[in-house]
C-alpha cells in the first residue's frame, strides 16, 4: 500500500467516527435496540419474520428467564432454519428450566434422532420415554422409546412396550399403522446390514 493510500484511508476511518460521535450516541448504543424491541413488541405476532419473531422471543427469554417456552420456540425457529445444533441447545436450554416441558423433550428427541443419522439411538429413546411417561398422549414418543430395544433383537421387551402402549387405542387408529411403519424401517435397515448392502 503506498503512503498516499494510507493516508487515504486513515482519513476516511477518523472522517467516519468523527461523524458517528458527532450525530450518533456512543453513551447511549443500546437504545436504537430498545426501541427496535419495544416495535417488536407492539406488532401483531403472525405479522413478524422469522429474524423478527427470533428477537421478541430472546426479549421474551431476558423477561421471564425461568420460563421453558421461550427457549423452546427459538427451537422451532432454529429447526426450521435447518440449524440442528443450535436447535438442540434452545430445547436443552428450554429443559434446563423445566425439565418436564414434554414439548420439548419430543422436540430435542427429534433432533437428536435427526442428528445421529434419522436412527433412535438409546439418547433419543430415553428423551421419548420420558416425554411419554409424562403424558401418555405422546403416543409417537412412547412407540419410538422401544425401537433401540427391538433394533438390537429385544423383540420381547419391544412388543410388551408396545403392546401397553396401544391397548387403548381404537384398532382403526393410525398410530398402529404407524408402529408397523417403524418397525419395517428397522427391519430393512437389518436386511440391509446382513446381506452387506
Amino acid at each position: 500500500m503506498t503512503r498516499p493510500t494510507l493516508f487515504v484511508l486513515i482519513g476516511s476511518i477518523l472522517a467516519a467516527l468523527g461523524l458517528y460521535l458527532f450525530k450518533g450516541s456512543p453513551l447511549l448504543a443500546e437504545q436504537p435496540y430498545a426501541e427496535r424491541e419495544a416495535e417488536l413488541a407492539a406488532r401483531d405476532v403472525s405479522q413478524l419474520s422469522p429474524p423478527e419473531m427470533l428477537a421478541r422471543l430472546q426479549m421474551a427469554a431476558r423477561q421471564d428467564p425461568d420460563a421453558p417456552e421461550p427457549h423452546h420456540f427459538i427451537g422451532v425457529i432454529m429447526r426450521a432454519e435447518g440449524r440442528t445444533d443450535d436447535a438442540i441447545r434452545a430445547f436443552q436450554s428450554a429443559l434446563r428450566r423445566d425439565d418436564t416441558h414434554v414439548p420439548s423433550l419430543v422436540a430435542l428427541a427429534d433432533m437428536v434422532m435427526l442428528r445421529d443419522g434419522g436412527r433412535v439411538t438409546p439418547a433419543s429413546a430415553r428423551l421419548y420415554d420420558r416425554a411419554y411417561k409424562l403424558d401418555p398422549e405422546q403416543v409417537r414418543a412412547g412407540l419410538l422409546s422401544a425401537l433401540p430395544a427391538y433394533e438390537t433383537g429385544d423383540v420381547d421387551a419391544a412388543e410388551a412396550h408396545w403392546e401397553k402402549i396401544l391397548a387403548p387405542l381404537d384398532p382403526a387408529d393410525p398410530r398402529r399403522g404407524m408402529l408397523e411403519a417403524f418397525k419395517s424401517t428397522v427391519d430393512e435397515a437389518r436386511e440391509a446390514e446382513s446381506s452387506g448392502g
